[in-house]
C-alpha cells in the first residue's frame, strides 16, 4: 500500500519530528509497544542512492531481486522502509479513490537495514520492520493485522525470518478493504537486509509477480 498526492501532507507532519511510538499506528500493538520508529523523513530513511538495476535484477546491497515487470515501475529510491539506510522500490498503480486524489498501490521494497536492527536478530527485526512500517505509513488508518506466518526462512542459504500479516481495514473512496504485508530479513555476515511488499486483495494478477520477487531474492 501506498497513498500518494493526499499523502503530501501526512509527510509534511512526520519529516523531521521525533520518532513515533512502535505500535502508535491504527490497531497494531504487541510488546514492544513504545518503540520508536525512525519518521518518514528522517535522515536514515532518505539519505538513499539509486538502486543498481543489472541484468533483469534489483541490487541492494549484497543482496537483490528479480524485477517486477509491468504493471509494476521502475525501480527508485524513494520509498520508506523503516530503519532502511539503503532502498530500492516498485509500485503498481491499484485504484484511485471515488472522491478523491486519493491513490492506492502494491509496493515492493528491498533495503538494507541501519546498524541499530542488525543486534536484533531476524525474527525481531522482521517484527519490528513490519509493525513500525504499518504504524508510519498507515497513520490515521483503523488497519486491522493477523499475523499469519511467522518463522525461519533461508535465502540463498542465509539464515531469514518471514512474517506476514494479514490486513483489515476501511479507507473512505477505496474499494480495497485487505491487503497482505509480506516482510522477509536476510542476514548476511554483519549486514541485515528486509524485503517488504504489500499485495491489495483487489489485486490478485499482481500476486504471481510478487511471489516471483519475494522468492528470487539472493545473496550476491
Amino acid at each position: 500500500m501506498r497513498r500518494t498526492l493526499c499523502s503530501l501532507a501526512l509527510f509534511v507532519l512526520l519529516t523531521g519530528c521525533t520518532p513515533i511510538l512502535f505500535g502508535s499506528g491504527g490497531t497494531s500493538s504487541g510488546s514492544t509497544a513504545g518503540f520508536p520508529c525512525p519518521p518518514i523523513g528522517s535522515p536514515v530513511a532518505s539519505a538513499s542512492p539509486e538502486p543498481i538495476v543489472r541484468a533483469g535484477r534489483v541490487h541492494v546491497g549484497r543482496v537483490s531481486y528479480p524485477i517486477a515487470p509491468a504493471p509494476y515501475g521502475a525501480p527508485s529510491e524513494g520509498a520508506y522502509l523503516a530503519f532502511g539506510n539503503l532502498v530500492g522500490s516498485q509500485t503498481a498503480f491499484v485504484e484511485r479513490a471515488t472522491a478523491s486524489n486519493l491513490v492506492w498501490n502494491s509496493v515492493i521494497e528491498l533495503g538494507r537495514l541501519s546498524s541499530a536492527d542488525g543486534a536484533w536478530g531476524a525474527q525481531r527485526a522482521a517484527e519490528v520492520v513490519s509493525q513500525c512500517s504499518l504504524s508510519v505509513t498507515w497513520l490515521g488508518i483503523d488497519y486491522h493485522p493477523q499475523v499469519r506466518r511467522d518463522e525461519q526462512f533461508a535465502v540463498d542459504g542465509h539464515d531469514g525470518w518471514i512474517r506476514i500479516t494479514d490486513l483489515s481495514f476501511t479507507v473512505p473512496g477505496i474499494h480495497t478493504t485487505s491487503e497482505v504485508q509480506t516482510t522477509v530479513i536476510v542476514q548476511v555476515g554483519d549486514e541485515s537486509y528486509a524485503y517488504l511488499s504489500y499485495l491489495p486483495s483487489s489485486a490478485p494478477e499482481l500476486q504471481p509477480l510478487v511471489d516471483a520477487t519475494r522468492d528470487g531474492l539472493r545473496v550476491d
